[in-house]
């Protein structure tokens, strides 16, 4: 007579040790066939279908209703014919019938020699170091992984052993997982005869007063998970995120914020990989590289528990969310399958969505990392990592805390653009640019070449801004001249004789700028013509959120001065479908006493009116040693001026690198005509022009007295913002500037916004960039400004240039950086020239060894940025950079040298290491 087959109470987590009978969904003496599901259990996570995979007859002992039985252990059995069945109710420790004989092994067909690796046995247990049991018949097989394939018997055999497929990578035939594989995932062997196991972690139990009462199965899982949890190094980190724009996108898509919060999790952790890691017993680290995200729910009896959304990295928003909906609804009535709430790669705690304004999550054995999300407040959303210190260091968790407020802060980054930002409706223009200067005009001819109606309304004339008339190109002209006449200064050296002493020709010097400036302005009004895009002279400002008014009553023919604002009473209205914001900013002035005065009378000039000097002065005093104040100084000190430059800040040029800097500082001090204090203090400005007295205190505390023809303030520049009227379109303005996101995208979500008036690197070229980024998106694409890969030229003698981080930048987003330079004293080509003051430096990611920056002082740095543009744009890395082939005599050369000496130092460094980890072991 066969016997009787057990049906065992199965293990369906690894911190299952019993389970709870709730109900049985086949009386006894009902004929069962493959499939069927004969009971439901309650674990420590859920209410669980119990299915057997062979034909007969349900046969008692049954394990009665309620009753608590430990895993491994008969709660009914399967018989042949039905006069073998018995129908009588045993309680959980009740013996077991004596016709039960023990299960036969199965044959392991693809390992039956396989034997536990030494170093995965565990002397502590009695059955340490044995095979782990053979699969039988009944044992439920685990889902098939997440794109990958299994074989059926290591499918079985992870159900026994509760193994996620999802965390093994196969070593079969095209990545199969087999058997073997399945084995050795397992870090020790669980023997399914010893029920239930001891729990590792015990706490010290203290009288407490009152009856109590038991323990529910997930009340106890979650106490011994948690008591396990504070063997973990943890350590926490938090961040503020602004969710503003997420909750919008989430609501719009009929999307859970938190499922969308688990995918921008997924994203940073795509450039963050370690917080997906986890420690395994003993000593290794497991780096998987899917992401399953837990998310925990509250059951309708109380308790939590955190269905997993397997694959969130690969898988679409809407998809995720369709299945969080499902998973939720069987959650609260916890009626998960074991493989939709076990093995989680990170987790998620919303407790915000109750209005919690700060807490800390705990991770629990198999996590790196648990996320806890607060209630937003007006400083932001709390976003705070707890994180096994054993696997993510704190820079790493810092890192992806980064990454994820710049998700959830840019949801467009991960999930394309966010609405049409041309909505539909009755324009006079699709899209209306306000401001002419290279941001404006970029994103408008951009836009007009992919056939958009596109108006541009420019405050001038002619086309080209502040870098046309009053910046870029003007100053570069006297910076040209002052050239000449530097390197006139070097000619005897090589033998090039000359006679007399050079000298500037004022008028003429001027004549040439001002016939370079309005060539290119009628040369750029022409080819926005020709490319269709309207342009209107006069000043808008909003009236709506699709509506602008253009004052036409202030029109001037001088492109060289800004136009005062009009009367408001000649203009036009015009509605538009999305417009771009690209009027620049102006220079300013700080409340000094006596500035004010200065401003009026003449005596004080800004980066605007100094274009209305009618001869070389003979004495100049700058305030401010940014760009323009620098640049300013040594050209007219190569002119021939007497040059006084002030700067607040102990060193000048805060934008570029600080060795940099100092560099320059030290070459702009031994100029023969050029005075340079930092950290001062101007306390007044007084007198008239040719008779200007400027009185500061210098780092020591002494009181100076500089007397000059003019004072140049050169104290940076701020948006104009009011004549825009941005409140009545809605657009967000923080700390004088417009708010926008990486795409220029206001709070408005059709009106966009750049260069200038935005804030950041106030340069011409990053105006236009941004300009084109605005343009892509209008139209659809995907694009944004990074700033970590922007760029920027100092016209000094030599130039500053920088491209991409600094050590300093670099160490503030988080990158482990390393940085190599060499003089310029000993490189040929400077040599020949006599062009040796300045360095040049390269800055790489010390793991992968991308090129994050460069950094340059040298004569032609205008020249020699393009290229480590492109290696910082182009992500090389250093070995490609080594590996180039570049001209000699060239300073181009230099890239390739410092390449090759930063990679030789890192191989020398990993080498030293790994020599250093092998002798410890």
């Amino acid at each position: 007579m066969p016997e009787p087959y057990a049906i065992k109470m199965p293990q369906l987590s690894d911190t299952m040790t019993e389970g709870v009978i709730v109900s049985w969904e086949k009386k006894a003496g009902d004929r069962l066939a493959r499939g069927d599901v004969v009971a439901t259990i309650e674990t420590d996570k859920a209410i669980m279908d119990v299915e057997v995979f062979r034909e007969g007859y349900l046969s008692g002992p049954l394990a009665a209703v309620d009753s608590v039985v430990p895993v491994g252990r008969a709660i009914g059995y399967i018989v042949a014919r039905l006069d073998e069945v018995q129908t009588q109710t045993a309680g959980a420790g009740e013996p077991q019938p004596a016709q039960a004989a023990p299960e036969k092994p199965a044959k392991d067909q693809e390992h039956p020699s396989y034997q536990v690796p030494r170093h995965q046995q565990a002397t502590s247990h009695p059955t340490a170091g044995h095979r782990p049991p053979p699969v039988q018949d009944g044992t439920a097989p685990a889902p098939r992984p997440f794109n990958k394939h299994a074989t059926p018997y290591a499918r079985k055999l992870a159900g026994q052993l509760g193994v996620n497929l999802n965390a093994i990578t196969g070593r079969g035939p095209h990545s199969v997982i087999a058997a073997h594989d399945v084995l050795q995932a397992q870090p020790l062997v669980r023997p399914r005869d010893v029920m239930p196991l001891i729990s590792p972690y015990e706490m010290p139990e203290v009288q407490v007063a009152g009856e109590g009462r038991p323990m529910s199965a997930m009340e106890r899982a979650v106490s011994h998970n948690v008591t396990a949890s504070l063997t973990m190094p943890t350590f926490n980190a938090t961040i503020l995120a602004r969710p503003e724009r997420l909750q919008r996108e989430a609501k719009r898509r009929s999307v859970s914020m938190t499922v969308a919060i688990a995918k921008a999790c997924a994203a940073a952790i795509q450039r963050q990989p370690t917080v997906n890691w986890c420690y395994q017993p003993l000593d290794r680290i497991v780096e998987r590289d899917f992401v399953d995200i837990g998310m925990a729910v509250a059951t309708e009896t109380g308790g939590l528990v955190a269905p997993v959304l397997r694959g969130v990295h690969a898988r679409s928003l809407p998809e995720l969310n369709a299945q969080w909906k499902e998973l939720v609804e069987r959650a609260r009535k916890r009626r998960l399958k074991q493989e939709e709430y076990s093995n989680a790669t990170f987790q998620i705690s919303n407790l915000g969505m109750y209005g919690v304004t700060q807490f800390n999550a705990i991770p629990t054995p198999g996590l790196g990392a648990v996320l806890a999300v607060s209630a937003a407040g007006e400083a932001g959303m709390p976003l705070t990592i707890t994180a096994d210190h054993r696997v993510i260091n704190g820079a790493e968790a810092a890192q992806f805390l980064s990454f994820l407020k710049e998700n959830i802060e840019n949801p467009e980054r991960w999930l394309g653009p966010l609405i049409p930002a041309i909505p539909e409706g009755a324009w006079h223009y699709q899209v209306i640019v306000i401001g002419g200067g290279p941001g404006g005009e970029d994103c408008a001819r951009e836009l007009a070449g992919h056939g958009l109606q596109v108006a541009m309304i420019n405050d001038s004339r002619l086309p080209g801004g502040e870098c046309l008339w009053r910046g870029c190109i003007p100053s570069k002209t006297w910076r040209a001249a002052a050239d000449r006449l530097r390197d006139r200064a070097l000619d005897a050296r090589l033998g090039v004789a000359r006679t007399g002493r050079s000298k500037l020709n004022w008028d003429r010097m001027e004549v040439t700028r001002r016939e370079i400036l309005e060539a290119r302005g009628e040369l750029a009004l022409k080819t926005d013509q020709g490319m269709k895009v309207k342009v209107i002279q006069g000043y808008a400002s909003f009236e709506s959120e699709h509506s602008v008014f253009v004052d036409l009553s202030a029109n001037s023919d001088n492109p060289y001065e800004r136009s005062p604002p009009g009367d408001r009473l000649t203009g036009e209205r015009l509605r538009f479908g999305a417009a771009v914001i690209a009027t620049g900013a102006v220079p300013h002035v700080p409340p000094i006493p006596g500035a004010k005065e200065g401003l009026e009378s003449g005596g004080i000039l800004t980066s605007e009116t100094i274009w209305r000097l009618q001869s070389l002065p003979r004495r100049l005093a700058i305030v401010g040693a940014g760009a323009i104040g620098v640049e300013m100084a040594q050209i007219f000190q190569d002119f021939g001026a007497e040059v006084t430059l002030l700067e607040a800040q102990p060193g000048i040029l805060a934008e570029v690198d600080g060795e940099i800097a100092a560099n320059l500082s030290n070459i702009l001090r031994a100029d023969p005509r050029l005075t340079l204090y930092t950290s001062v203090r101007i306390e007044a400005i007084s007198d008239q022009p040719s008779r200007m007295r400027l009185v500061f205190s210098d780092a020591q505390g002494k009181r100076h007295n500089v007397r000059a023809d003019y004072v140049l303030m050169a104290t940076g520049k701020r948006p104009e913002l009011e004549r825009l009227n941005l409140p009545a379109a809605g657009v967000e303005v923080a700390n004088g500037m417009i708010k926008v996101d990486s795409h220029g995208r206001t709070s408005i979500p059709h009106i966009f916004a750049v260069g200038d008036v935005i804030g950041g690197l106030m340069l011409a070229h990053t105006a236009a960039q941004q300009g084109r980024v605005a343009a892509a998106t209008i139209l659809g694409e995907d694009l944004v400004y990074d700033q970590a890969k922007d760029c920027g030229v100092i016209f000094t003698r030599p130039q500053a240039a920088f491209v991409g981080l600094s050590m300093q930048q670099a160490k503030a987003h988080g990158i482990d950086a390393v940085e190599v330079k060499v003089p310029l004293e000993i490189d040929a080509k400077a040599m020949i020239t006599g062009e040796t003051q300045g360095l040049i430096k390269i800055v790489a990611d010390r793991h992968t060894h991308r090129i994050i920056g460069a950094h340059l002082l040298a004569d032609h740095a205008d020249a020699l940025i393009g290229e480590a543009v492109m290696m910082v744009a182009g992500d090389m890395t250093l070995q490609q950079a080594a590996e180039a082939i570049h001209p000699h005599p060239t300073q181009t050369e230099l890239f390739g040298d410092l390449a090759r000496r930063l990679l030789s130092r890192l191989r020398h460094s990993a080498k030293i290491g790994a020599t250093s980890i092998s002798s410890l072991s």
